[in-house]
């Protein structure tokens, strides 16, 4: 079976994480895992599961306890901080669907209408029985989508996507595009607050509380 063009190009796709679905069940479900990954050189190893944690388990015991400025860290010694010790943040958003990615007559990628507004957007790419995720953010919604439709040459993310987006529609794949820019719930120490987007790192810590909450999700195959 020929391998797609993705596999050769990045990295990721050799990714070991688990995730139902994903085709690396073809190797994990029988006990092996990816190593030694160069797509340079096309080259790729596999080795027994737990043999690389095993290894390196025996090397952090054997190794000797780091020491800073001479002395040993004991964790016994911490006391309780006079300043905003806490840091309690909860947050809460609701994906909107805002259409499908499409290709024009010219081979272009075609985006949904999107706001001009700061947010955060989720693409995904169903192929066969596989999905795969990117999730992102933008001071503006249209005009990331614009950069996706035709990306710089300096812009690597937006190439990159491009391309595998091209791919995944080519192999008779479907996208979709979500967008969260609105009523996104904040709640810092205990007070409910503005969630504001036009801040880069709050937009930032939504994206990357976004990602983790996906889970089981193949969101590492896009997002790296």
């Amino acid at each position: 079976m020929a391998l797609p063009d993705s596999a050769r190009k990045h990295g990721v796709w050799w990714s070991n994480s688990p995730s139902r679905g994903r085709h690396n069940q073809a190797w994990l479900g029988t006990g092996w895992e990816t190593t030694n990954r160069n797509l340079k050189a096309q080259t790729i190893s596999f080795q027994r599961a737990g043999e690389r944690a095993k290894s390196q388990g025996h090397i952090a015991t054997a190794a000797r306890p780091r020491r800073a400025n001479g002395a040993t860290f004991n964790a016994a010694v911490l006391t309780e901080t006079d300043f905003a010790a806490d840091c309690a943040v909860t947050l809460k958003l609701r994906w909107k669907r805002l259409g499908a990615v499409t290709l024009s007559p010219a081979g272009k990628l075609d985006f949904p209408a999107a706001p001009v507004e700061a947010g955060l957007y989720r693409l995904i790419v169903r192929v066969g029985n596989r999905t795969t995720v990117y999730v992102g953010e933008a001071v503006n919604l249209k005009r990331r989508f614009g950069n996706y439709r035709r990306p710089g040459a300096t812009q690597q993310t937006s190439l990159r996507l491009n391309a595998l987006l091209i791919e995944a529609i080519g192999q008779c794949g479907a996208i979709t595009v979500d967008i969260a820019y609105q009523d996104i719930g904040l709640n810092i120490g205990g007070v409910a607050m503005d969630a504001d987007l036009a801040d880069k790192a709050v937009r930032r810590m939504i994206e990357q509380a976004a990602i983790v909450a996906h889970g089981g999700i193949d969101v590492e195959m896009l997002n790296r």
